[in-house]
């Protein structure tokens, strides 16, 4: 198996699915696998598509500009999901 980065989920082209390897109290690996993308996975690219339909329309360079910066701030977002945090009593 590839080496995923820890502590965010990964696309695997090989597996189909999506990986979140998280490291337990004795510092071994654990990964969780799902098919269905992360709920975070979803939204932002819903972001993204309505972001870049405006950058598409917009004829203003300021505009465009802040449009693309809020793209690329969509983009680090998603190359750095978490999994949600559980909560423990």
């Amino acid at each position: 198996m590839p080496d995923y980065p820890i502590g965010r989920w990964n696309w695997s082209d090989e597996l189909g699915m999506w990986i979140y390897p998280e490291k337990d109290e004795n510092g071994n690996i654990k990964y969780t696998y799902q098919v269905e993308p992360p709920e975070e996975f979803l939204i932002l690219t819903e972001k993204l598509e309505e972001i870049n339909q405006k950058l598409m329309k917009t004829q203003d360079p300021q505009e465009k500009m802040t449009l693309f910066e809020e793209l690329m701030k969509i983009s680090k977002e998603m190359n750095s999901m978490r999994k949600p945090t559980e909560n423990k009593c």
